[in-house]
């Protein structure tokens, strides 16, 4: 059964795929997926250029998985660019926009790790008015229960998404195969979810097969598409995409 989009009973499914740029073999993978998955970029990865190009020709959705400081943890691992809660304007602005000038063509942004910067308002409110001005939407990965990214995204007219499920916060086959069935669930039920993967031969490998045969009632969308239909305005916005060029013929640190 052929499920068009905009049909009513077609639940939307957006994925999204983190932390590619360090592993080229496995992030041209993750771009491969069937559909229109979103890439998450790190800006500062030694891949991200070429990535970003290749799946700009495949017609994929790229966004900055911007680093953010995170609770100090002794797993913990520091990203070059994180924008941490100490740091003076001048300095968060400098490298944020440093971060967006280093993935080109990208359509959003999402948070990498920043269980502590996301749970406070006047960071994320300095972020949400650079995203604002350049039409871009925000993915809440939900690092923390306490974050406050959504709340003040919304209430300043960005774009925007929360994480519903990761797919592979658990590394086995069980607990991917159970982690997917269970964003299908929560799409059924609120009639939209968002699932975060990343780049592991596992989590590849099971999308690969899941994604190319999705159940009639579920319809894979972009997470850029599906943030402004999911979104309450004051005003209409419009996201700031990139002209595709013709074609010439990875576990969440927290």
């Amino acid at each position: 059964m052929l499920v068009l989009p905009g049909l009513a009973n077609a639940a939307e499914l957006a994925v999204v795929i983190d932390d590619v740029g360090y592993n080229k073999a496995r992030g041209e993978r993750a771009i491969n997926l069937p559909g229109p998955v979103t890439i998450a970029v790190l800006p500062f990865a030694p891949h991200t250029g070429s990535l970003v190009e290749y799946a700009t020709l495949l017609g994929k959705d790229v966004i900055v998985h911007q680093p953010m400081e995170p609770h100090a943890s002794p797993h913990a691992r520091e990203e070059t660019g994180t924008l941490k809660l100490a740091m003076r304007d001048r300095d968060f602005d400098a490298t944020l926009n440093a971060a967006l000038a280093a993935v080109p063509r990208h359509v959003g942004l999402s948070n990498h790790t920043g269980s502590l910067l996301t749970a406070h308002d006047a960071p994320m409110r300095r972020l949400m008015r650079t995203l604002s001005s350049r039409g871009l939407f925000f993915l809440d990965s939900r690092t923390t229960a306490e974050t406050v990214a959504l709340d003040v995204a919304r209430e300043l007219g960005v774009p925007s998404l929360r994480r519903d499920v990761f797919l592979d916060h658990e590394r086995t086959a069980a607990a991917v195969h159970a982690a997917f069935e269970k964003v299908l669930e929560r799409a059924r039920r609120q009639g939209h979810a968002v699932l975060i993967g990343h780049p592991y031969d596992l989590s590849l490998d099971y999308l690969h097969d899941r994604l190319a045969e999705l159940p009639a009632d579920i319809e894979l969308v972009r997470a850029a598409d599906l943030a402004v239909r999911q979104t309450r305005f004051s005003r209409p916005i419009v996201l700031a995409r990139p002209v595709t060029p013709a074609s010439p013929h990875i576990s969440p640190g927290r």
